[in-house]
Formats: structure tokens, C-alpha cells, sequence
């Protein structure tokens, strides 16, 4: 697999100087990235608002410049969905996701969970793999079921792919190494972040903090706060072995996604790419 980065990494830097930014990004070391659309960090309108803050015939400009590579792209707005697919076509992208989102009961899991089936098609006609990102509620159980496993069941395998963040999934109280192989194929990206050290509270969100049963939509901005994030290689997580199952998985790429950072975010993800190099199973061009 390829490390690269999920822009949300550097959303206050992309704010002040959008352009100025994915220059310095690429200067760190990382070539392939993953664009997030949401108008909240004022990126723009029309097609500026999908993630590079350009349109598409100043981003491919920009991309063919800089050797920069659209490793995936997320997505939030269930309404604007193929236009975004036109724009990341046209840029070369060879696919884009769901950014994760929140239910309220297993019927509303089930609704939006159809939604994306049929996004996933729409995806196919421009060519482009459909994935979804998870985040920690993922793992809270319907049934016998999670909601992963159930999104997972109820979805083309031919059409709708997923990407494993691997410091959420473990907040979910799941394994990265377990869920890897129990998708194969259907794998093809991870997020990867770490877990501080010594932050006073356990990895899995459920043993203390959550009930797990909790549907509250506000959950996630609740118990998200930068005392449990760290960059790659000074935490917790074992990284390794994700990197391991990810490519036995044939994960395509790793991608940096840092939340929250207590330092300023250019020297975050410098530190993080310092770590990206030193484990092994990734290729560097």
C-alpha cells in the first residue's frame, strides 16, 4: 500500500490558504490525497466546494503540476452526489465515499444504508469504486449484528467498497486485523491515526464513556476531543499490524486522517510522515 492523506488532516490550514497548503502537504511527502466536500470550512461554492477549492479545470491544472494523485474523495450530501462524481472523473479519481454517517434506529440505518447502494451504481457509471468511512458507531450492535456487518450484508459487493479507520474501529471496540480480513476484498483503504498515551480514559469508547445502545446523533462530537489523538507512531495503536492486514487485504492506500492535533497541523503530519517511513509494507514512488 501507498501513504497518503485525508485533507481534513490540515482543515485549518486549508481555510486560511487552500492552495498554498496542499503545496506544502505534497512538500511533506505526501502524494496522494483524499479531498473532504463540506461548504462548514468555507472552501467555496459550485465546484470549489468538493474539496480542492478549485474547479475542475484549475484542480487538474493543479494536480498535473504538483504529480499530486486523488487517492479517494468524501462526501456528505446525499443530494449532490453525481455532480461530485463528474467533477473527481474528470480529475482521474478511481473512486470516492460516504465520510460516515449517523442513524437513529435500525430502519434508518437500513434507509440510508439502500441510499448508498444506490450511489454506489451511480459511482459505477463514472468509473469510480464507492466506499464508506466508519467511525466508532459502527460497531454498536443490532440484534447479534453490528451496524458494520449489517451495511456490509446489505450492499453489492461488485459496487460498494469500505474504508477502515483504524483508530475509530478500535474506539468501536473492534479490530482492525479482524474486520481486514473478514472484508478481503471489499477493503481497499484505511485511515490511520493514533491513540495517546496516558490520556485517562480506555481505547474503547463503550467500556466507560457510551452506553453502547446510545443512538445519539451528537455522540461523535461529544467524546471527540484532542486529548486522545496523536500522530502516527507516538501512540498506542499497533500500526504494524494494521499495515499487515491491510495488505493482505490488498489495501490500495493508507491515509493520514488527524482529527484534532495539539500542535499545529504542518508539523503534525510531518511527524506522522516521519513515521509513515520507518514500518514496513508501504511503497514510496
Amino acid at each position: 500500500m501507498k501513504a497518503g492523506i485525508q485533507l481534513y488532516s490540515v482543515k485549518q490550514h486549508l481555510m486560511k490558504d487552500g492552495l498554498g497548503t496542499m503545496r506544502e502537504v505534497a512538500k511533506v511527502g505526501y502524494k496522494y490525497i483524499e479531498p473532504f466536500a463540506s461548504e462548514r470550512f468555507g472552501l467555496g461554492d459550485g465546484e470549489k466546494k468538493y474539496g480542492l477549492g478549485m474547479d475542475r479545470h484549475a484542480a487538474k491544472a493543479f494536480l498535473d503540476d504538483t504529480g499530486i494523485k486523488i487517492a479517494g474523495a468524501h462526501y456528505y450530501n446525499m443530494d449532490d452526489f453525481e455532480a461530485m462524481c463528474d467533477y473527481f472523473a474528470f480529475l482521474g479519481a478511481t473512486q470516492i465515499g460516504h465520510g460516515g454517517m449517523h442513524y437513529s434506529s435500525l430502519d434508518d440505518l437500513k434507509e440510508k444504508t439502500e441510499r448508498m447502494a444506490a450511489h454506489s451504481e451511480i459511482a459505477k457509471k463514472y468509473g469510480l469504486r464507492y466506499y464508506y468511512h466508519n467511525h466508532f458507531w459502527e460497531f454498536q450492535p443490532f440484534g447479534g449484528k453490528t451496524a458494520w456487518d449489517i451495511m456490509v450484508e446489505n450492499t453489492p459487493a461488485d459496487s460498494f467498497f469500505f474504508e477502515l479507520d483504524n483508530y475509530w474501529a478500535c474506539r468501536g471496540g473492534a479490530s482492525p486485523i479482524t474486520e481486514a480480513a473478514k472484508l478481503g476484498d471489499r477493503l481497499i483503504l484505511m485511515h490511520q491515526k493514533d491513540f495517546k498515551k496516558d490520556c485517562g480514559e480506555p481505547l474503547n469508547l463503550f467500556e466507560e464513556r457510551i452506553d453502547i445502545f446510545d443512538l445519539d446523533p451528537e455522540l461523535h462530537q461529544k467524546n471527540r476531543h484532542v486529548g486522545t489523538f496523536a500522530e502516527v507512531g507516538t501512540g498506542t495503536l499497533p500500526i504494524q499490524a494494521f499495515i499487515n492486514a491491510g495488505n493482505k487485504a490488498g489495501v490500495e492506500y493508507i491515509l493520514l486522517e488527524q482529527d484534532l492535533c495539539a500542535i499545529d497541523e504542518i508539523d503534525s503530519i510531518k511527524i506522522s510522515m516521519d513515521a509513515f517511513k520507518k514500518f514496513k509494507g508501504i511503497e514510496w514512488d
